[in-house]
Order: C-alpha cells, then sequence, then structure tokens
C-alpha cells in the first residue's frame, strides 16, 4: 500500500496550479448539488494542502448556506497524540493555530469539541480510492480512528479527491469505506454493505 500510496501522490502532484483550481472548482459544484450534503444542517470539512483539493471555497460556500462547520482538530494536547476531534468553525471569529503538520484547526479546548458520530456529514480527504468507495489515506490512521467509532449514529461519509487518484486495490481491516466520492467528473456512489444507508 506504501507504493501505491506513493504513485497516487506523485499524479496528484503531477497537476497543474490551473488543473487543480479548475478539477476543485467542479467538485465543489458537484457536491453542491449532492442531497445529502444540501439537506445537512452540520458539515465537517478541512484544510487543505496545496496537493489536495482545494476546500478553500467550499467552507466560505456551506457558511453561506447556513451550515454549521466543524474542522478536524488533531493535536489537542488533552487527548492522546494520534486522536481527532471535531470543532466548530465559523469563519473570521474562531481563533485558528497550526497543527503539527502545518494544517489550520481551531485553537479550542477539547470539551468544545465533538466525535464523528455526533456529526452527520463529514468530508474527508484522501490519496487514493477504488470504486467501492474504499478509501487510502496518508498513512496515519487519524480519519480511520476517528470514524470507527461504535455509536449508533453514522455520519455521511463523502471523499474529495481528484479522477486521477482512482486505482483498484483491497482495503486493510481497519480502513473505513466512504458513502460516496466526489470528483471532478461527479459523484460517484459506494456500497457500504448496509451499513447506515442514506
Amino acid at each position: 500500500m506504501t507504493d501505491l500510496r506513493s504513485q497516487l501522490r506523485e499524479r496528484r502532484q503531477a497537476l497543474s496550479f490551473e488543473d487543480r483550481r479548475r478539477k476543485s472548482l467542479a467538485i465543489s459544484e458537484h457536491l453542491n448539488h449532492y442531497l445529502p450534503f444540501v439537506r445537512t444542517d452540520n458539515v465537517a470539512l478541512y484544510y487543505s494542502t496545496p496537493e489536495e483539493v482545494d476546500t478553500t471555497g467550499l467552507i466560505m460556500t456551506a457558511a453561506e448556506q447556513g451550515k454549521t462547520i466543524y474542522l478536524p482538530v488533531v493535536n489537542t494536547s488533552e487527548i492522546r497524540s494520534d486522536a481527532m476531534l471535531f470543532a466548530r468553525f465559523d469563519p473570521g471569529t474562531t481563533g485558528m493555530k497550526k497543527n503539527r503538520y502545518g494544517i489550520p484547526e481551531p485553537d479550542v479546548a477539547v470539551d468544545e469539541c465533538l466525535r464523528s458520530d455526533e456529526l452527520s456529514f463529514i468530508c474527508v480527504p484522501m490519496v487514493g480510492f477504488n470504486q467501492r468507495c474504499d478509501r487510502i489515506g496518508m498513512g496515519a490512521g487519524y480519519y480511520d480512528r476517528a470514524l470507527e467509532n461504535n455509536g449508533v449514529r453514522k455520519p455521511h461519509l463523502v471523499g474529495l479527491a481528484f479522477r486521477c487518484q482512482n486505482a483498484e486495490f483491497e482495503p486493510a481491516p481497519h480502513d473505513v469505506p466512504m458513502d460516496a466520492v466526489v470528483t471532478e467528473d461527479g459523484v460517484l456512489k459506494g456500497v457500504k454493505s448496509g451499513q447506515h444507508p442514506h
């Protein structure tokens, strides 16, 4: 999986700035017409790294639509170093800090954070995906651990990726499948073995 992850990252890095910008806009447009996203009143997004699908516009659009936005928090000192929770984010008012990866996250106390099963819709970054909407992450396992909760309520999980990140692979047992993956081509819906139909 490490070799495949490297290949997929290279494919993504090969996109020009203009290609990435254009494809990111198309992905945002597809997500904004995806019914589960339209219907949700709260959504977890993330600040993208330069090589990922650009989520800046998505965050602003979700705020303009009146959705309550949450962002991942991975290095709050009060929780395990490998844990990830979600903190409310109000553009322009929430204090931010950079986590150990240089990604902005809300500067909040752990008791202000939510677990994934307290949210209804989560957008997930990915290095790769297959036609079944299984996901390859960066390798640290933050999202897999955060999403493997045993809560009764399961959020709708949507990966954001470029078409070039599609590959055939078998997921590891701990990998959490997505309900859908949104690329510049549209929405690919996954089959999650009836785990939580939407």
